[in-house]
């Protein structure tokens, strides 16, 4: 009996978890839910993507993230990237003139790998 007491003891202070189960949809609903004005951002800048690009620019050049209010945009090295460099301003212009929702401020330009 003594031996049980001190197994007991011994272990009682182990933290047993808590058996939660929960539906997998509602979890993905859930961060939907909580994510969807980045969505919504995100999915604004690839929609004008193709009208705010010049036509010869768009085979060099990709848009590859958003960070807060910057779009990072990765060029081909050489001639593009001195071409879009040039031209990053007018493209972040058109950018906010047709999805002014997306609050891009900047344009980063790094080279495509």
């Amino acid at each position: 009996m003594e031996e049980d007491d001190k197994l007991r003891g011994a272990s009682s202070w182990q933290y047993q978890q808590k058996k939660t189960s929960s539906r997998l949809g509602q979890d993905i609903a859930s961060y939907l839910t909580q994510r969807d004005r980045v969505f919504e951002k995100n999915a604004a800048i690839v929609d004008v993507w193709h009208e705010v690009v010049p036509a010869f620019m768009q085979a060099y050049c990709r848009l590859d993230k958003r960070i807060g209010n910057t779009l990072y945009i990765q060029v081909a090295p050489g001639p593009y990237m001195h071409q879009m460099q040039t031209q990053a301003g007018e493209i972040l212009e058109k950018l906010k003139q047709v999805a002014p929702r997306c609050g891009i401020q900047k344009i980063r330009l790094i080279p495509m790998q």
